[in-house]
């Protein structure tokens, strides 16, 4: 039996992928970004988006049984639109499935939609799935549609930032929003692959949820626990701070804060997982870390602690350069120079030089250039050069060398953690 399946470096299609190689079968996939797929696998790599026209899929599924459409974006972009690949492209997917199966070609679809999908929903995420899933049921194959809740994988983007919150030193209460069932992947898996084999026709939409729903700070607290860490307060968090947060995140890249994603929080995300039980054939495995997961923890702290640490860097690398220009009077810079033993014709030049390289140090923080050992340099010459000739300064009670030595620490960590994240 040949399986299809779009989206095949997606994190639903990927796992599936992996499980169904492992399981014997043959398939044919497409993704947009072949890279680091399974050689062993015959692979398309294409834009789906375009992929509108019913007999842009004929001969793709040549010899094809099993369709598995997991395609999806979370957010629109230039060439990722909802109505392109959510709604135009599946619908010309069915219908040359619907085509293929009178030929007796393909004998069923699985389409990967979400939990909350409907016609009339309050996010076009939402909207769009819907669409889609009510052209695979108007269609004469055998269908089936799954909809998971949010996934949790702790390779997946969303959970990703979940289990960030998780460790934070206090929790977000978000005010407003409701209660939310996540699923762990691996049932997500088991049901598709018990789809596979179930005796046609199925023609069922089947809810893909966890054991039990939580609140959103609850879920926090729950993967804390998990995550091994103590149990710590729960700040409330206004709806109007939720909102202008999420005004703002939609616009930084890769992030997945959006007035829509703050909606669906909202409008809540529970279901019943009593028919997925049946189909896989056990409980739902509980949402939350396993003991197996190590460095998890870690990983999660580090991803947002890093990117604090950077930004502090930064902020010194900017504000030492603004102070040296608009708040210091330039003439004491330059009798400090001259202190240090620099003639009068060089000590302007050097301290414009000095501001200009703290900006461009604060820059090269923001955007991770990673010039971490570049500015343990610079700072390990300036202060060995203030130690002599303005020991003073090594010596003050404030301790203005001194603290360069954290600096230096830190300067330090983010090069070796930016060494193993190349590694």
């Amino acid at each position: 039996m040949k399986i299809l399946i779009l989206g095949a470096s997606g994190l639903v299609g990927s796992a599936l992928l992996k499980n169904m190689l492992d399981m014997g079968y043959s398939v044919r996939a497409i993704a947009r970004h072949a890279s680091g797929l399974d050689t062993m696998v015959e692979y398309i790599q294409a834009d789906l988006s375009q992929w509108v026209n019913s007999r842009d899929w004929d001969a793709v599924l040549t010899d094809v049984e099993i369709v598995i459409n997991a395609v999806g974006i979370f957010s629109q972009q230039a060439q990722q639109s909802f109505a392109a690949l959510h709604e135009a492209m599946p619908r010309a997917l069915f219908a040359a499935c619907e085509r293929s199966s009178r030929q007796g070609g393909v004998r069923r679809v699985i389409q990967i939609s979400a939990l909350g999908a409907d016609i009339h929903a309050a996010t076009e995420y939402w909207r769009s799935k819907a669409a889609a899933d009510a052209a695979l049921c108007a269609s004469q194959l055998d269908w089936a549609i799954v909809r998971p809740s949010l996934i949790y994988a702790p390779n997946g983007r969303s959970c990703q930032q979940f289990l960030q919150m998780a460790t934070w030193p206090v929790l977000p209460d978000l005010h407003l929003s409701a209660a939310i069932q996540p699923v762990h992947l691996d049932d997500v898996v088991a049901a598709i692959l018990g789809l596979l084999t179930a005796p046609a026709p199925v023609r069922q939409v089947l809810e893909l949820v966890g054991p039990q729903p939580y609140s959103v700070v609850q879920w926090l607290a729950a993967l804390r626990a998990a995550l091994g860490l103590p149990v710590t307060k729960h700040l409330r968090v206004s709806a109007w701070m939720q909102d202008i947060t999420c005004y703002i995140g939609q616009y930084i890249p890769n992030s997945l804060l959006s007035p829509a994603s703050l909606c669906m929080l909202r409008s809540g995300n529970i279901g019943s997982c009593a028919a997925m039980i049946k189909v896989v054939g056990r409980e739902p495995k509980p949402a939350l870390p396993e003991p197996s997961d190590y460095g998890l923890r870690q990983r999660s702290q580090l991803a947002w602690l890093l990117p604090l640490l950077r930004s502090s860097v930064a902020l010194v690398w900017l504000l030492t350069a603004a102070i040296c220009w608009w708040a210091w009077p330039h003439e004491q810079s330059l009798h400090l120079l001259a202190q240090v033993g620099i003639p009068p014709a060089w000590q302007y030049p050097l301290f414009i030089s000095a501001v200009a390289v703290d900006v461009l140090f604060g820059v090269a923080c923001l955007l991770n250039w990673r010039w971490w050992r570049a500015q343990a340099l610079l700072i390990m010459g300036y202060s060995a050069v203030i130690a002599i000739a303005l020991p003073e300064f090594l010596w003050h009670p404030f301790g203005p060398v001194l603290k360069n030595l954290p600096i230096l620490a830190l300067c330090l960590l983010l090069d070796q953690c930016d060494q193993a994240r190349r590694g």
